[in-house]
């Protein structure tokens, strides 16, 4: 499903068509719909709703942020990626270690804050990026692309956090 995930970026942010881009879109949503589907049916109903909500705001906020900043935030574009790298290599690192008897506990949850950190700069960016790109249907299915994906991680993340498992 990850690399179903990002081919549908892949396809989206290349190609200059919106249909296409929508294709690519669908993947990316399509994929991580799948994908949470199953992590959401391991905590209670009313836990996810507050996470949806939580969610919902601090995107909401960081997004009016980004967008209304009067600075292009365009030189973040670097250590985002990086951070991204460095947070994607940790998801898979830890568990790895745990695996081989080293003691991670509470490393996951040190990875879920730093993840909200970064994708919390990337709701900053993708916003004030978008409002700088010129005004098309296949900007803005793009931008709607990087927005789903903070979006969702922020979500994966607060409910890894905050969400209350089922019994």
């Amino acid at each position: 499903m990850l690399a179903v995930s990002l081919l549908g970026v892949l396809i989206a942010h290349a190609s200059p068509y919106p249909a296409v881009s929508l294709i690519g879109y669908a993947l990316v949503a399509g994929s991580f719909g799948l994908l949470c589907g199953p992590l959401l049916a391991l905590y209670e109903t009313s836990s996810i709703l507050k996470v949806l909500a939580i969610t919902g705001s601090v995107v909401l906020i960081l997004g009016l942020i980004g967008a209304l900043l009067p600075d292009d935030l365009s030189a973040w574009g670097l250590w985002l990626f990086g951070g991204l790298l460095l947070l994607i290599g940790a998801q898979f690192i830890v568990p790895l270690l745990g695996s081989f008897g080293i003691p991670v506990e509470g490393a996951m949850t040190l990875v879920d804050w730093i993840g909200l950190v970064v994708f919390g700069a990337l709701v900053l960016y993708d916003l004030n990026r978008a409002v700088r790109l010129p005004y098309t249907h296949d900007n803005a299915v793009d931008s709607a692309v990087a927005i789903y994906l903070d979006f969702i991680n922020i979500f994966i993340r607060l409910l890894a956090i905050m969400g209350q498992q089922k019994d």
